[in-house]
C-alpha cells in the first residue's frame, strides 16, 4: 500500500479573504495550504484542509466552503464570524 500526497492550491479567492481579515487585525501568519491524500490501488482519497495557525488554535478552510473549523472538524462558525472569533480568543 503506498500512500500519495498531492498538494492541493488554495482558491484565490479564499487565501484573499484570509489575507485580508489578517491584515485588518494586524496579525502575520502563514496559511498552510492542505493536500489530496490517495491510497493506491484503491478509491480512497482525503482531503487535507487548508490550515491557519494564531495563538494555538487552528483555523481549517476547504475551497469553497463557507465555513471555517476549529482545531477539528467537529466545531465551525462562518467565514464571516471568523474576525470576531479571532479578536475574542486574541489574548
Amino acid at each position: 500500500m503506498q500512500i500519495i500526497k498531492e498538494n492541493l492550491d488554495i482558491d484565490e479567492v479564499l487565501e484573499k479573504r484570509i489575507k485580508n481579515t489578517l491584515k485588518f487585525l494586524n496579525i502575520k501568519s502563514k496559511i498552510i495550504s492542505g493536500n489530496i491524500i490517495h491510497i493506491s490501488k484503491t478509491n480512497i482519497a482525503y482531503i487535507e484542509p487548508h490550515k491557519l495557525v494564531i495563538n494555538n488554535i487552528t483555523y481549517l478552510f476547504f475551497n469553497k466552503c463557507e465555513n471555517v473549523y476549529i482545531n477539528t472538524l467537529e466545531k465551525f462558525i462562518p467565514f464571516n464570524e471568523l474576525e470576531i472569533y479571532i479578536k475574542k480568543h486574541k489574548n
